[in-house]
């Protein structure tokens, strides 16, 4: 038996061989202001571009041959697969009852398959996500179990939340290192910038972004920030991760035109006072440290409102961890 458990972990770890994994996080625990969005996270796999076997990646590519995308064969693929799930709630959790004056309750969780295509330079994302809104999310099991381990107050009214819909999406994405180069004889910067399109029955939005990094023996990976997860981008590149300390700080400006979102869409036809203000900004800023094969990421984002009705100022905190077998 112990055999055969060697065997299974062995053969495991050889299929991960080169593979990347990374586990983002966000929750009001890091800022103490969530402006509503109150904890997301992710879990991503992507397939290393240096083997010649990687039966996913082709999948994909052969899929997208079939439906005659635009694909260039001198370029890198990787593709991949992230679950995600985000969590909503009203700033009062103590009140059982509906608050028509404030954000409902709602989960949301997802499964996305995407593809890479990639070089030094640039790179294009096709991404294809399915999900499902309402008590299928399991937002309610966590968010009451994570209170639990923080001891905070346990949220009294998820009997209310929106009602079940499932979801899909899609996203394209094509990202940009505008330039790199050295400031001295240690010291490393980058310019990195990436624009997209979301469309389906989830979100529908347009947006773009632009980042600057500074910082000595990092990754020279993409360095491109994603609001509320989908951050994958990161990986490519992950595979020079260095054999000794580095370290990186990195500041940017994300901006996006949301034309539809399921989340606010349904919860103002269901007499909830949330109005979506159409154009969005974010300002964020992140610290990396990169040690063999790891990379830890904290970052703090300062969104403008998403819906007419808030104009406070919050603050998202939250950390990544990136691994590469």
């Amino acid at each position: 038996m112990k055999n055969k458990i060697l065997l299974g972990t062995l053969l495991f770890s050889l299929s991960l061989e080169a593979d990347s994994v990374s586990f983002t996080f966000y929750n009001d625990f890091f800022a103490g202001s969530d402006g509503h969005f109150t904890n997301g996270a992710s879990f991503s796999w992507l397939e290393d571009k240096k083997k010649s076997d990687n039966v996913y990646t082709n999948m994909l590519l052969s899929l997208a041959h079939k439906i005659s995308l635009p694909l260039d064969s001198s370029k890198n693929y990787n593709a991949g697969i992230s679950l995600e799930q985000i969590i909503v709630t009203p700033e009062n959790i103590d009140a059982k009852s509906v608050q028509y004056n404030d954000f409902p309750y709602v989960g949301y969780l997802s499964i996305s398959s995407f593809l890479f295509e990639w070089n030094h330079d640039s790179f294009n994302e096709y991404r294809v996500e399915v999900g499902v809104m309402g008590k299928y999310s399991g937002a309610e099991f966590i968010q009451k179990n994570f209170h639990k381990i923080i001891g905070s107050e346990q949220p009294q009214g998820w009997n209310t939340q929106l009602s079940t819909r499932y979801t899909l999406n899609f996203l394209l994405q094509r990202g940009i290192k505008s330039w790199q180069g050295n400031l001295t004889n240690t010291l490393q910067a980058d310019w990195c910038n990436h624009y997209g399109i979301t469309a389906g029955n989830f979100n529908v939005s347009a947006f773009g972004g632009s980042s600057i990094r500074i910082g000595k023996n990092y990754v020279q990976n993409f360095n491109v920030h994603y609001p509320y997860l989908k951050g994958e981008a990161n990986l490519l590149g992950a595979d020079t991760l260095k054999h000794s300390f580095g370290w990186s700080l990195s500041s940017g400006l994300e901006t996006k035109v949301l034309v539809y979102s399921a989340i606010l869409d349904r919860a103002d036809n269901n007499g909830y006072a949330v109005h979506k203000n159409i154009l969005n900004a974010l300002a964020y800023f992140s610290g990396s440290i990169y040690y063999n094969q790891h990379k830890f990421r904290l970052f703090y984002e300062i969104p403008t409102p998403y819906i007419k009705e808030d104009n406070a100022i919050n603050i998202f905190g939250g950390f990544e961890y990136i691994y590469k077998f």
